[in-house]
């Protein structure tokens, strides 16, 4: 199961405009006392449900600021990979690349004779992306085109199925057109511009480390990983039973256990198996109760969830949050 950090800018983005993170986050139902001084790692279910909660949050005055690569406070690897590259069409190629360490988003990139295309999807193609997230975005890539190559840079399409305001209009540059579809185009010519952040020895030093994080996410594709990954989904909203596994998957209950069976496990291993992950996840910060756990678990209660925890560790709660 991927797992995405939402940096601690979120915090400061929200206070620059009076606006509550808690407020955000309960609205994601998401506990507020999980969000370090470090961010929070959320799976991807929360992560949808928070850029929802940002979209329902956030006026549409401030989506301008939280697009803007200039204006943010800090850097996140993948976007510094990005300006490191030589042009605009290696730029977003990495970019493509590594999308999936921010957030469960495709970018995908086509080109034709004349224009370079970005499209932006969630990673299970169906999800409609939140008007927040798919403005900021659009926002975003102008911006990473703009500082890159020094100049202001104009798309020549952009689309999405969303009124965009005055101020957005004003920054792209372009009158965007309503589709289903989120579309962003340059000219071509414009991504072959060289980029004035062109830096080798930086991309030759984090290249190594995105690689690695990137395998990380990619490396199981057994059908127990699937498994998994749908119940790291599925369990904060109270919905990991065998069956709820199975619909998402598109199998019956019975056909989901004997897939399980091929690969030597079972859906009782698999539960327990991402219970303890998702456990020791939420044990690093010492904010979240034993009651908050057990529920976002799903435990009916913390003494169920301590007698499950020193099952599968061998050690108590207590011990484990105090040697980590």
């Amino acid at each position: 199961m991927s797992f995405f950090n939402l940096e601690s800018f979120y915090r400061e983005f929200l206070d620059g405009m009076n606006l509550s993170l808690e407020l955000v986050l309960k609205k994601a139902d998401i506990a507020p006392s999980r969000f370090t001084d470090d961010g929070l790692t959320v799976s991807k279910e929360e992560y949808m449900r928070v850029m929802q909660s940002m979209d329902e949050v956030v006026p549409d005055e401030y989506m301008l600021t939280a697009g803007q690569l200039d204006l943010m406070t800090r850097f996140l690897p993948p976007l510094f990979a990005a300006l490191c590259s030589k042009d605009g069409i290696r730029c977003f190629e990495r970019l493509s690349k590594y999308k999936k360490l921010i957030g469960p988003f495709v970018l995908n990139v086509s080109t034709d004779e004349s224009y370079l295309h970005l499209e932006f999807v969630f990673d299970d193609y169906k999800t409609e992306i939140p008007r927040f997230t798919i403005m900021t975005e659009q926002v975003l890539m102008t911006s990473i085109l703009r500082q890159g190559t020094g100049r202001h840079i104009v798309p020549c399409h952009v689309s999405s199925r969303y009124d965009y305001n005055k101020a957005l209009v004003d920054y792209l540059g372009v009158t965007p057109t309503k589709s289903d579809r989120n579309i962003l185009s340059f000219d071509l010519n414009d991504m072959k511009e060289p980029f004035l952040t062109k830096n080798n020895v930086m991309w030759e030093y984090i290249e190594p480390e995105l690689t690695k994080r990137l395998e990380q996410i990619e490396q199981d594709h057994s059908f127990a990983a699937q498994v998994r990954r749908t119940l790291f989904e599925l369990i904060p909203a109270g919905h990991g039973t065998i069956e709820d596994v199975a619909k998402e998957l598109a199998v019956s209950a019975r056909t989901l256990q004997r897939k399980l069976a091929k690969e030597d496990t079972t859906f009782i291993k698999q539960l327990n198996h991402t219970r303890e992950l998702m456990a020791r996840n939420y044990l690093k910060d010492n904010k979240i109760t034993n009651d908050e756990i057990a529920f976002l678990i799903g435990y009916s209660d913390a003494n169920a969830f301590s007698r499950a925890f020193r099952t599968w560790t061998g050690i108590t709660i207590g011990e484990y949050r105090k040697n980590n």
